[in-house]
C-alpha cells in the first residue's frame, strides 16, 4: 500500500471497511466488490438525504435491536447483498452503526486503491482549461503511482493558485493563504 492510499485504513471505520472489503474479496470477483460498493453508496445517499434515518443511525437513544430492525427494513427495500445485511447487523450488535457513513467512504477508497485509482479535489480561483487539467492529472498520477480522477471546484475567494487535496493530504498554494502568511509574519514584527 502506498503512502497516499493508506490514509483510508485509519481508525475504527477503516478497520471495519477493510474487513468488509476482505470478505467481499473472497468472492474473487471484482464485479461483486463493485456491486457491494454501489449498494453501500446507495445507503450513504439515503443517510445523507433522510434526516430521520441519519438520526436513527447516529443516536444512542435507539437500542441495537431497534436499529437492526429499521436497518433491515431499509436494506430489504433496496435489495442489498446478504454480506451487507450481515455486516450492518454486526455494526448494530456492536453499537457501531454511527460509523456507517465513514465505513462506506473507507470501503469506497479501498476499492479505488485496489484498482490503483484516487480522486484529487482541486480548488482554483478560476476555471481550469482541459490542458491544465491534464497536466495536473499527469503530475499527480506520476507522484502517487495511481490513476487520478479530478474533482474541480471554483472558489474565487482564494484569489489565485490552487488547493489540491487527496485523502488527508493537502497542498495549498492559493494566493489567499500566501497573503495570510505574509500578514502573520508582518504582525510578528
Amino acid at each position: 500500500m502506498n503512502q497516499s492510499s493508506s490514509d483510508y485504513a485509519v481508525g475504527l471505520p477503516g478497520r471495519y471497511a477493510l474487513s468488509l472489503f476482505e470478505i467481499a474479496q473472497e468472492e474473487k470477483n471484482i464485479n461483486f466488490i463493485k456491486e457491494i460498493d454501489n449498494q453501500l453508496l446507495a445507503i450513504a445517499k439515503i443517510i445523507d438525504t433522510n434526516n430521520d434515518f441519519n438520526l436513527i443511525i447516529k443516536s444512542p437513544i435507539f437500542s441495537a435491536e431497534e436499529q437492526l430492525s429499521i436497518m433491515n427494513d431499509v436494506l430489504d427495500s433496496i435489495e442489498v447483498e446478504k454480506i451487507i445485511k450481515n455486516f450492518i447487523g454486526v455494526l448494530c450488535e456492536n453499537r457501531r452503526l454511527f460509523l456507517l457513513p465513514d465505513i462506506i467512504k473507507s470501503f469506497n477508497l479501498s476499492l479505488l486503491n485496489f484498482n490503483k485509482q484516487a480522486t484529487a479535489k482541486i480548488t482554483s480561483a478560476a476555471p481550469i482549461s482541459d490542458g491544465q487539467k491534464e497536466n495536473i492529472k499527469s503530475m499527480l498520477s506520476d507522484h502517487f503511482s495511481l490513476d487520478i480522477d479530478l474533482e474541480i471546484n471554483v472558489d474565487e475567494e482564494i484569489l489565485g493558485g490552487l488547493i489540491v487535496q487527496m485523502g488527508s493530504k493537502m497542498i495549498d498554494s492559493s494566493l489567499l493563504t500566501r497573503l495570510k502568511s505574509i500578514k502573520n509574519v508582518m504582525n510578528e514584527v
